[in-house]
C-alpha cells in the first residue's frame, strides 16, 4: 500500500485520477500477490534452504521496492513519469527484452530500471553466498530477469497467446480495447448506476478487471502449487474433503443460468474476457465451497466422529486452526473474484456464503429446522443460478429472470435436498438434528425421502412444460428411490443418477 500510495504521485494516470477505486487496488495487489508467489517457488528451486534467509530477503526487497517511484518524482522534477505494463507485439517483446536497462530506450521507467538492477545483482549475491557458485548465480538472476520481464509485459503475452491462431493480427493495445468494446460480460464490472469522466477513465477500469481476472487465476494456480510441494499431507486432506460431486452441482447449475440468458436474449457472443469471467465466477463458488465445508466440518466435529470418519478433523489430518486459516483464505479469495466477475456476480456470492453461514454455524444454525433447512439450501442453488444468467443477461433488472424458474429451482432443490441428510442420521440423531430420516426412522425415514427426492425429478418437466422429458424424468426417480432405500447406503450413486439424468435431458432437448 506503501508503494501504490507513492506511485500515485510519481506515475500519474492517463486519466489524471488517483488510483483510489478497488479495481486499481485490487489489480495491483493481485500483480503483487502472484509475483510473490512465482519468487517463492522460484527460491524453492534456487535456494533449497531459503526459508533461513527470509530476514535478509525482506531487509533486503524492502527499501528497493520504493526505490522506483522515489527516483522517478525525483528525476522528473515532481511532475512523474508513467509507469506501465510492455504493450509489445512478439517482435519488439524481444527487443524490449535485450535493451530495457538501455539508457535510450523508454521500455521501463529510471526508477524500475534501478530496482531491477538493484534486484538482480543483490539476489546473484545472496545464490553465491549460500550456493558457493558464480555460475548457478548468474544463471539463477537471469531467469528471475525472465520471470520479471513477464510479469512486466503480461498484457502483451496474454495478446500473444489469444491471439495466437490469427498471427497477431491487432496490437496488444488495441487488442484489448476492442475486448472491452466486444465483451457481453464488461457490463457487470461497469456499474450502471455510475457515470465516467471520459472514455479513457472507462478503459482503465475495464483493464484492471480483465487484469485482475488474469492474475486471480495464475494467483491461485501458484498458491496451490506452493501449498502442495510445502504441505503436501495438508493439501490432499483439503483436496480429499472437497465435496465435488455438489460443488460441480453449484458450477452446472451456474452454466444453467447462463443457457437461460442465451435462451432469451438470442445469440449472445462470448470473446476471452467473458470466458475468464465465467472462470472467475465459478471460481468464487470453488473457494465459497472451501468456505463452507470448513465452517461446517467445524461445527459438526462431533456428527461427523460417528457419521463421518473420514473428515479431516476426525482424523487428525487437519486441526481446527487448519481448518480456520484455510477458510479465512477462502473467505478472502470469495470476496476478491466475487468482486472481480461484476458487482451483480458479488452480491450473489456474498447471499450463498450468508446462507450457508447461517444454515451451518451457531447461534442460528439453521439446519436443526426441519424443511426450513432445506429450503436455505434451495435458495443456495437459487444464488448460483442468477449469477450465471446475470452474468452475461443484457439487461441487469431482476424482472427479466423466469420468476417460475425461480420457483422450480427452489421447490426442486428443496425436494431433493433431503437426500443429503441420509448419510448422516447416526451422527444427526446423537446430536439431535430433526432431519426427515431422523423424524420418521429408519423404516420409513428412507423411504419418505426417497418420495420426496424422487419427487424433485418429476417435477422438472413438469415446470418446465416439456413433456418429452418425463423419458429421463421417470427412469431417473425410480433410479433414485432405489439407491436411497439401498443397504448400505452411499451417495455416489445418487450423484451418478442426478448427473446421468442431465446428460440425457440435455440429449432429448437438442438432438
Amino acid at each position: 500500500m506503501v508503494r501504490f500510495f507513492m506511485e500515485s504521485l510519481s506515475s500519474p494516470t492517463s486519466s489524471g485520477f488517483f488510483s483510489s477505486d478497488a479495481s486499481t487496488l485490487i489489480h495491483y495487489y493481485l500483480l503483487f500477490l502472484s509475483g510473490l508467489l512465482m519468487l517463492l517457488l522460484f527460491f524453492q528451486v534456487v535456494i533449497p534452504s531459503w526459508k533461513k534467509v527470509i530476514p535478509q530477503f525482506v531487509i533486503l526487497s524492502t527499501p528497493i521496492l520504493f526505490i522506483p517511484p522515489i527516483v522517478d518524482w525525483i528525476v522528473s522534477g515532481g511532475k512523474g513519469i508513467k509507469m506501465t505494463y510492455l504493450f509489445d507485439a512478439p517482435v519488439k517483446m524481444l527487443h524490449s527484452f535485450l535493451s530495457i536497462f538501455s539508457y535510450k530506450t523508454g521500455v521501463a521507467t529510471v526508477g524500475i530500471k534501478i530496482e531491477i538492477i538493484l534486484a538482480l545483482i543483490l539476489f546473484s549475491v545472496l545464490v553465491y553466498f549460500i550456493q558457493k557458485s558464480w555460475k548457478r548465480a548468474i544463471f539463477s538472476a537471469i531467469i528471475l530477469y525472465v520471470i520479471i520481464f513477464i510479469f512486466a509485459s503480461l498484457p502483451g503475452v496474454v495478446s500473444m497467446i489469444v491471439q495466437f491462431g490469427h498471427i497477431f493480427q491487432k496490437t496488444p493495445l488495441l487488442f484489448f480495447q476492442n475486448s472491452v468494446v466486444e465483451s457481453s460480460t464488461i457490463a457487470n464490472n461497469i456499474h450502471s448506476s455510475l457515470e465516467y469522466s471520459s472514455g479513457i477513465r472507462l478503459l482503465e477500469v475495464s483493464f484492471n478487471f480483465m487484469m485482475g481476472k488474469i492474475l486471480f487465476i495464475i494467483s491461485s494456480v501458484l498458491a496451490s502449487v506452493w501449498f502442495f510441494i510445502n504441505f503436501k499431507d495438508k493439501f490432499k486432506a483439503v483436496f480429499c474433503n472437497f465435496r465435488i460431486e455438489r460443488i460441480a452441482h453449484y458450477i452446472f447449475t451456474i452454466f444453467v443460468g447462463i443457457f437461460v440468458a442465451y435462451i432469451i436474449f438470442g445469440r449472445i457472443q462470448f470473446n476471452w474476457n467473458d470466458y475468464l469471467s465465467v472462470i472467475v465466477l465459478c471460481l468464487s463458488f470453488c473457494y465459497s465451497g472451501i468456505f463452507a465445508i470448513c465452517m461446517n466440518d467445524i461445527v459438526d466435529e462431533d456428527i461427523d466422529k460417528i457419521s463421518n470418519t473420514d473428515r479431516p478433523l476426525v482424523t487428525g489430518s487437519l486441526s481446527k486452526e487448519d481448518m480456520k486459516q484455510i477458510a479465512f483464505v477462502s473467505l478472502v479469495a470469495v470476496l476478491l473474484s466475487g468482486f472481480l466477475a461484476g458487482y451483480t456476480t458479488l452480491f450473489f456470492v456474498l447471499a450463498l456464503n450468508a446462507l450457508y453461514y447461517i444454515y451451518s454455524v451457531p447461534p442460528t444454525r439453521f439446519k436443526l429446522i426441519p424443511f426450513f433447512s432445506s429450503f436455505i439450501i434451495g435458495l443456495c442453488y437459487l444464488t448460483a443460478i442468477l449469477a450465471g444468467f446475470f452474468l452475461v443477461s443484457p439487461i441487469k433488472e431482476v424482472s427479466v429472470f423466469p420468476p417460475k424458474l425461480a420457483a422450480a429451482v427452489i421447490v426442486v432443490t428443496v425436494l431433493l435436498a433431503h437426500a443429503r441428510d441420509m448419510k448422516d442420521i447416526k451422527g444427526d440423531r446423537f446430536a439431535g438434528v430433526k432431519t426427515v430420516p431422523v423424524i420418521f426412522g429408519d423404516v420409513w425415514g428412507p423411504k419418505i425421502v426417497g418420495i420426496l427426492s424422487s419427487l424433485s425429478y418429476i417435477l422438472v418437466p413438469v415446470f418446465l412444460s416439456i413433456p418429452i422429458l418425463f423419458v429421463s424424468a421417470v427412469p431417473a426417480a425410480l433410479a433414485n428411490y432405489y439407491f436411497v432405500n439401498k443397504k448400505p447406503y452411499s451417495e455416489k450413486p445418487m450423484f451418478r443418477t442426478y448427473f446421468i439424468f442431465i446428460l440425457v435431458t440435455f440429449l432429448l432437448l437438442f438432438f
